[in-house]
């Protein structure tokens, strides 16, 4: 596991910016193809009043006794969709590579054919202003995954986008240190014929070489065997669960969505705009963890009781944030070598009354305790919880992801004390991090999750994210392998095509939830009404 996601979290960038208890995540116009994990804290931006207002409250006493005499309006129902099968796409892998050099196609406005660049391929290449048209038609021999490499220099950084039969296939930036760069696009699926090339929104003049097409066995390749339960004492409900989405893992998607704590209000929303709802309702820890009850846990017991899956993510508020450079609370002071996971109050104040350990300790303990509190009211009702501690290990942001050793104390911390002392052996642990140095081990993890989040316009927006799925079920390919958050749903059609089976995918809040600004009505009604993503009325296992 040393070289968990070594390949997926190349060239990320880290997206920040919430208040304490919000998310307005700051998307940066030069993220890459597929952005880095979002920093999040769950936000409350969502009411938790009703979504559908019933009957609406008359303005005089007279329209009240003319009310009275009409017949009562019907309680708003959801809608009913048929079910949606994932487009088809014919596959036929072969073996291929062929360099197809951009002086040979057409260039014009602002783009002309020269050589006096070192470097190049062929018989030259083609410097193209912001404002050049280039096209570049090939023939693709077969319909499957390829991988394309663009060769291109600039003398100051340059940014655009690669284009496919008119169609964004990804954003790209060079350097700007003169000599040609590759700029790659990754498992991209092309039809068998003729494809057209080409380039927009170019901010800097550019030279362009060539475009290399090989074919991508990668996505052929994807394993979807899952390991054991990290905890050997798991509960049977845990256990039943885990086994549930290992048996779906690789043929259909677990559907999630994260609410607003103490609310249902985003499961509202889904479930009036697609007549679904989702398999997974995500709670947050972060109020328990500050002594503060949301009255979330008796939420997600209800929503057990009605047949759903119950996740809960931690982002742990300390001294009143959870942001490294808002919070004065120091974690590297409360590393101690002792074996502290298993001591009870007594003993962990002899601790400190000694000096052995600190006031960072007691409060990191404190804080663990809370939240085990919570935790074990669903552990006795036997639901099983799908934990998510310590978000976006390594992103920088948060004061538990300063350094590896720290955190993976940390999280170390949480796991045995929450397995052991408090027995809590209902839970399948999540990792979801953005450094393979932030890993806690095999043995402390069930399921590794990644955070994607796309700028508005970007050509990812809709797609399977199949670039991340690759890398990481090529590094844990005995993990199941999630989408914990992201700005828009990817596209079952494009799930299917890319073989890119995430083991659940949930939405975040907010701006992201129905209602924002990323998906449309549409894009829920799709995804929610596919064959291929389960609902919470179509989960079925041993509880």
């Amino acid at each position: 596991m040393k070289k968990i996601f070594a390949a997926v979290l190349c060239g990320l960038m880290v997206l920040t910016g919430c208040s304490e208890n919000t998310i307005s995540p700051e998307i940066s116009s030069d993220a890459p193809e597929v952005s880095a994990p979002l920093d999040g804290v769950p936000q409350n931006t969502v009411s938790s009043a009703p979504t559908v207002t019933l009957i609406e409250e008359s303005e005089s006493a007279s329209e009240t006794f003319e009310s009275a005499n009409e017949p009562a309006e019907s309680e708003p129902k959801a809608p009913n969709f048929s079910e949606i099968e994932p487009a088809v796409f014919t596959t036929a892998p072969e073996d291929f590579y062929e360099i197809f050099e951009i002086e040979d196609g057409i260039a014009g406005n602002g783009a002309e054919k020269t050589d006096l660049r070192e470097g190049f391929s062929g018989d030259g290449y083609v410097s193209c202003l912001p404002d050049g048209e280039v096209i570049l038609k090939v023939e693709i021999p077969s319909p499957q995954h390829y991988n394309i490499t663009v060769r291109a220099a600039a003398d100051s950084p340059c940014s655009g986008k690669l284009l496919i039969d008119g169609s964004p296939c990804g954003n790209f930036t060079v350097s700007g240190a003169n000599g040609f760069e590759t700029l790659r696009f990754d498992n991209v699926y092309l039809d068998e014929g003729s494809i057209v090339f080409g380039f927009s929104g170019l901010d800097f003049q550019i030279d362009l070489d060539c475009v290399i097409v090989e074919d991508s066995p990668a996505v052929y390749e994807l394993k979807y065997d899952a390991g054991e339960l990290s905890n050997k004492n798991a509960d049977g409900c845990a256990a039943e669960l885990y086994s549930y989405m290992k048996d779906l893992y690789g043929n259909a998607v677990l559907s999630g969505q994260q609410v607003t704590q103490g609310s249902n209000a985003e499961l509202d929303e889904i479930y009036f705009t697609t007549g679904k709802y989702p398999a997974i309702r995500f709670g947050e820890l972060m109020d328990y963890s500050a002594g503060i009850d949301s009255g979330d846990v008796e939420l997600a017991l209800e929503w057990a009781k009605s047949g759903g899956i119950v996740g809960y993510s931690w982002y742990w508020t300390m001294n009143g944030s959870v942001y490294a450079e808002k919070t004065s609370f120091d974690l590297s002071a409360a590393r101690t070598d002792l074996d502290i996971a298993a001591m009870d109050g007594g003993a962990l104040a002899l601790r400190y009354n000694s000096g052995d350990i600190t006031l960072e300790t007691l409060a990191v303990i404190d804080g663990i305790d809370l939240v085990a509190a919570q935790l074990e009211k669903l552990k006795n009702e036997g639901v099983a919880v799908i934990f998510r501690p310590l978000p976006e290990a390594g992103g920088g942001q948060f004061w538990w992801s300063q350094s590896p050793e720290d955190y993976i104390w940390l999280y170390k911390l949480i796991y045995e004390r929450l397995s052991g002392y408090w027995s809590l052996n209902n839970l399948i642990w999540v990792w979801n991090g953005q450094s393979e140095a932030f890993y806690p081990g095999d043995e402390m993890t069930d399921v590794i999750s990644l955070d994607i989040y796309y700028p508005e316009g970007d050509p990812g927006l809709g797609t399977s994210g199949v670039n991340f799925f690759v890398g990481a079920n090529g590094s844990a390919p005995d993990k199941l392998i999630a989408m914990s958050e992201c700005s828009f749903l990817p596209s079952p059609d494009m799930i299917s095509r890319d073989n890119a089976f995430w083991s659940y995918c949930s939405a975040w809040t907010g701006e992201y939830a129905v209602g924002g600004r990323y998906m449309q009505t549409q894009d829920w009604i799709m995804f929610y009404n596919n064959s291929i993503v389960i609902t919470k009325d179509e989960i079925e296992y041993n509880r």
